[in-house]
């Protein structure tokens, strides 16, 4: 049943964002998501998950200062991201944005071809802790922002399997809403020499008036 009144959820989004915006033009897709989730902040059938307008300055300011090149997702949901993040890409730039779900992957791929920014997105349908193995370069740029019990352990697997490098930035989402589950990956992030970690507190995407954070941890050494 949530799996059900989740895919209508994202369907209605899909619908609203091909009506409302301008084709190929980025800006305008994430501006009508907004303006979808705004509209029915108040209603949990049409609030919804992304990093939203204030989080994804930070997220954007980022990607823009470290000249990120190469950048992982984990979590697709709508696209909202994953065109933030590619509308800020140099030509040479790509995203790989990782979801179990395929209705997730499905939204994604068409609010992404709304935008015209498919060549600079490959989504791949699975698992985290199946696809990040199978993944064969380091990344510039790392965000994450699936299940939040899996941020660490996931985390020690991009580690574990080359993927982080000197320099590498990861953006975790929502920790401070769920930071009941981020105890260790907070430890990981800040009492380890191989990262500069700073918290960064804002509000949930949509929600003024709830407290959010997110950790952005950059690896200074190999």
């Amino acid at each position: 049943m949530v799996n059900e009144m989740s895919n209508l959820k994202m369907d209605a989004v899909l619908d609203f964002v091909l009506k409302n915006s301008k084709k190929g033009d980025p800006q305008s897709v994430l501006d009508t998501i907004d303006s979808y989730a705004l509209e029915g902040a108040l209603d949990r059938k049409r609030f919804l998950m992304n990093v939203g307008p204030e989080k994804g300055l930070l997220l954007k300011n980022l990607i823009i200062k470290h000249e990120s090149k190469r950048i992982l997702e984990l979590g697709a949901f709508i696209g909202y991201s994953a065109v933030l993040i590619a509308m800020h890409l140099k030509s040479d730039g790509c995203l790989i944005s990782v979801d179990p779900d395929p209705n997730s992957i499905e939204v994604a791929s068409k609010i992404v071809k709304q935008a015209k920014l498919t060549n600079m997105v490959k989504f791949i349908r699975g698992k985290a802790e199946d696809v990040i193995p199978k993944l064969d370069e380091p990344f510039d740029f790392i965000f994450i922002d699936h299940a939040k019990k899996r941020y660490l352990s996931d985390l020690i697997l991009l580690e574990k399997t080359g993927l982080v490098k000197k320099d590498t930035v990861i953006f975790a989402d929502n920790v401070g809403l769920f930071k009941e589950d981020m105890t260790e990956y907070f430890k990981h992030v800040r009492d380890s020499s191989f990262y500069n970690s700073n918290n960064i507190g804002s509000h949930l995407e949509y929600r003024e008036n709830i407290y959010d954070a997110v950790e952005i941890s950059v690896r200074i050494r190999d």
